[in-house]
């Protein structure tokens, strides 16, 4: 042992905390800000923050008669920013948002507390004035919380308590900044390393099923007993103490339990942030080790709160909606920044609003609820629906709908009422929770402190905070009854009591400030510019987890704003989406199975043919694979033929089989036999050539039969239904049908069938009958008053739906359909009655209409000979 530990020589890091990197401004932005070389960074940065000061009083954005508050606020946050240390990060996150603005690289409008500064905004780090929207600058940077020290000269800070600013950057040159960073910091930067741990949801699942050999849906169910509070799942032991269900099976099942309580929080795997950057003053593993990350990048070996610790960390965010406003508005021909989010009339479309996709925020299931509870009227209380859709301030979306509604509230204490009478009486905010002790004599950054300590609910600061109050409330002479406020509560407990309650649920206003913005931005995007703003949302799709059903979901709203995404058409479609008139066209690119290494093969097929055989045979010289042809022919992009895409997918992959020679001849023979390539393969067999032999001898034809067999199969199984199976090719390669839909096919065999649309309209409890298919993965779940139910996810053309079935009607779905549930893609009828905005099933029938598009589809050689 001793010889081993002798091979390593004794580390000694002097981490004192983080030193940040050197920021040296380049020539060119001193002469533009005419700044000598002998001025220092401190000093650029209030250049900098001055020339942004007149470009927004110039814009019109900054009213000259409040410049005074403005230059007040800027001095006050440059000196507090000096004082830290912090003057080279906030020039590092300017260069970024700078390389960004120079590279066509469209940035957010801010998120988190940065949105609080107002020297980022005036440097265009931000696009949120925080003197107008009442944000603190103390949310972001506390003097007193941030720390740093100096040791020989060289001044270090506190990782755990620098201000950090998140960036929003656009979704398809994110790579294109952190190559920047990687550039400009060569050797210094590096992704972060994440950790995950075993969760108690996990273990229990787990534990049952190894120590018990429970079955899943058992484990499930237990595991669903385990509650959420405030949106986090409740630790195992707090469940067992808290919920008697899940308390009696672990006393049942004590094995399970016991091991799950000694394996909670161990490693479970290790993954990289999705957007945190480290960045370090000298060579990063100096400071804290790396590794490579299966994509051979370096990644850091401690986690973020480690490697952090010593080294600046930037979160760099591809957000989509970020990209799909920048597409749309050059497409318009407009900026972001000149968008009025202010304006009236983008929030009159949120009155009544029925089509919620695509808008930022907004389209998230319970951010669309809150949204129709409240109906916001401007900026306000949308950033309001933001933070009310969240887990805890749920609880309070009546008591604010009611306010923008009414106009009503019940009025806390007089003496907070002007502090909390934008928000009908909630809390919502922290801002809101510091402008309280704020009025009750405490600075801005001691308020920051005390929302902190109230927040992590550090016990014995707490109890310290408590008697601060009381004396300040005190010292101040704020009693209610020496303020004339008879009968009210004493000031210092009602602002004890709302500061311990909304510590669960209060929001960051600067974020919801900032991303409410960015939502106006794409009301007014989707409203005013729908043309621009789906076409936009349809680019964005090919870059989505499941693009398919991302076009699905969009191609249902175009109807809504008069408008038709048009079929793949060999020549009239580009390689991405484009407009067409009115309407939008698709781009060959999102058909599922083409990728973009296609593009150039593509653009050489890209012509006008005048037969089957010219389209196989150009297909062939263009380089393009057989898969890429077929799906093209099935997604409708090759329609005009007179026969179905099946034959002529069947036909495309016997053309594939024959040699040049034979396609030759076959040429020669395809008007006489209308092109039918399987009669003309036939006839060949007998044709003869020059030389008086046959073009196709016995033996070549029997290869071709051999090769064909399964092709054939497939056609033979899909001619069966040639409506279905042309549905099914557009559905699954398009994620949307332009030929006929569902209820056409179905029509034919039950005529009392709706729409999901129709059914949308209906009142409440009317029986119906619908056909559709399943968007997403069943969910099976037990409610609060213990019922077993199944929830289905369904759509067809005209919207989407929930299907839920409960108890006794579980087992008839299940046995109804051969022992299973219905499954994602499964084609359903179902009977039920609409309640609220889903249909309870009392009967589910799934269709056996089976579609191959593959080989993969044919089971095995018997299933072959079966179809032949």
């Amino acid at each position: 042992m001793k010889s081993f530990i002798s091979n390593f020589s004794d580390l000694s890091l002097d981490v004192h905390g983080v030193r940040l990197p050197d920021f040296s401004i380049e020539d060119k932005y001193r002469k533009k800000f005419k700044v000598s070389k002998d001025k220092d960074n401190h000093f650029f940065l209030r250049c900098l923050s001055y020339a942004g000061f007149e470009e927004k009083i110039k814009e019109g954005k900054i009213d000259p008669k409040d410049a005074e508050k403005y230059t007040k606020r800027a001095k006050h946050e440059l000196e507090i920013i000096f004082d830290l240390g912090f003057v080279d990060y906030m020039l590092l996150v300017w260069d970024v948002i700078n390389f960004c603005k120079e590279s066509d690289i469209p940035t957010g409008l801010g998120r988190g507390s940065a949105a609080g500064s107002l020297i980022l905004f005036l440097i265009g780090v931000t696009g949120i004035d925080p003197i107008r929207h009442e944000l603190f600058f103390e949310r972001f940077i506390s003097k007193i919380r941030a720390k740093k020290k100096v040791v020989d000269g060289i001044t270090y800070l506190d990782g755990s308590l620098m201000c950090d600013v998140d960036l929003d950057i656009c979704y398809y040159k994110r790579s294109a900044v952190l190559e920047f960073l990687e550039s400009k910091f060569k050797g210094r930067t590096a992704k972060i390393l994440t950790l995950n741990t075993l969760s108690g949801k996990l273990l229990m699942k787990e534990c049952g099923k190894v120590v018990y050999d429970k079955n899943e849906t058992e484990m499930n169910m237990v595991s669903s007993m385990i509650p959420k509070v405030f949106g986090k799942v409740s630790d195992i032991e707090d469940a067992y103490e808290e919920v008697d269900e899940f308390k009696e099976w672990c006393d049942t099942n004590p094995k399970a339990y016991k091991i799950a309580l000694k394996l909670r929080d161990l490693i479970k795997n290790k993954g990289v942030h999705p957007s945190g950057v480290l960045l370090s003053y000298g060579l990063l593993e100096d400071s804290c080790p790396t590794e490579l990350s299966s994509d051979k990048n370096p990644v850091s070996s401690f986690d973020m709160n480690w490697a952090s610790l010593s080294n600046v960390k930037l979160d760099i965010l591809g957000l989509r909606s970020v990209s799909v406003v920048d597409e749309a508005c050059k497409q318009i021909g407009i900026e972001l920044a000149n968008i009025d989010i202010e304006s009236p009339e983008i929030y009159r479309h949120l009155q009544n609003l029925k089509s919620p996709h695509g808008l930022f925020q907004i389209e998230a299931d319970t951010n669309f609820k809150v949204c129709q509870k409240v109906k916001p009227k401007d900026l306000q209380e949308l950033s309001a629906v933001l933070a009310l859709a969240r887990p805890g301030a749920l609880a309070y979306v009546d008591q604010y709908a009611n306010y923008t509604n009414t106009g009503t509230y019940d009025v806390i204490h007089p003496f907070f009422e002007d502090i909390l009478s934008s928000t009908g009486g909630v809390c919502l905010y922290q801002e809101q929770m510091m402008k309280m002790a704020n009025k009750v004599g405490f600075t801005l950054d001691e308020a920051e402190i005390l929302r902190r300590i109230v927040g992590k609910k550090k016990i014995k600061e707490v109890r310290q905070w408590k008697k601060k109050i009381r004396e300040k409330v005190k010292e101040n002479r704020l009693s209610s009854e020496w303020m004339g406020y008879k009968g009210a509560d004493d000031v210092g407990d009602v602002l004890w009591s709302v500061l311990e309650d909304s510590a669960n649920y209060s929001f960051n206003k600067s974020h919801s400030i900032a991303y409410a913005a960015l939502s106006a931005a794409t009301i007014f995007l989707k409203f005013n510019h729908p043309k621009e703003f789906f076409l936009s949302l349809l680019k964005m799709t090919r870059y989505e987890p499941d693009p398919i059903n991302e076009i699905s979901r969009i191609e249902k709203e175009l109807s809504n704003f008069g408008m038709k995404l048009l079929p793949p058409h060999i020549v009239k479609s580009e390689m991405d989406f484009s407009i067409e008139g009115n309407n939008i066209r698709f781009g060959l690119l999102s058909i599922k199975g083409i990728s973009d290494k296609s593009i150039e093969k593509l653009s050489n097929f890209k012509n006008a043919y005048s037969n089957k055989f010219e389209i196989f045979q150009g297909a062939k010289e263009s380089g393009l694979g057989i898969g890429i042809l077929c799906a093209l022919i099935q997604a409708g992009a090759l329609e005009g033929f007179k026969v179905s895409r099946s034959k002529i997918v069947y036909e495309a992959q016997l053309w594939n089989l024959l040699k040049d020679r034979e396609k030759i001849y076959a040429m020669k023979l395809g008007e006489s036999l209308h092109y039918d390539l399987v009669n003309v393969v036939v006839k060949l067999s007998s044709f003869q050539d020059d030389k008086g032999k046959p073009v196709i001898k016995e033996s070549r034809m029997n290869t071709i039969k051999k090769h064909s067999k399964a092709y054939k199969a497939i056609y033979s199984q899909n001619k069966k239904s040639e409506s279905f199976a042309n549905w099914w090719y557009e559905k699954s390669l398009l994620g949307y049908t332009h030929n006929r839909s569902l209820i056409d096919i179905f029509s034919e065999k039950r005529a009392d069938l709706r729409t999901i649309r129709q059914i949308s309209e209906l009142p409440e409890r009317v029986s119906v009958i619908f056909v559709c298919y399943v968007n997403d993965k069943p969910y099976k779940g037990k409610s609060r008053k213990g019922s077993d139910y199944l929830r289905l996810e369904v759509g067809d053309e005209t919207g989407i739906t929930k299907v839920m079935v409960f108890n006794e009607k579980l087992n008839k779905c299940k046995n109804d359909n051969n022992g299973v549930y219905p499954q994602k893609d499964s084609i359903i009828v179902v009977k039920g009655t609409t309640v609220d905005d889903a249909v309870f099933a009392d009967i589910i029938a799934v269709q056996n209409n089976k579609v191959f598009t593959k080989l993969s589809d044919l089971k095995d050689g018997v299933e072959i000979e079966e179809i032949v």
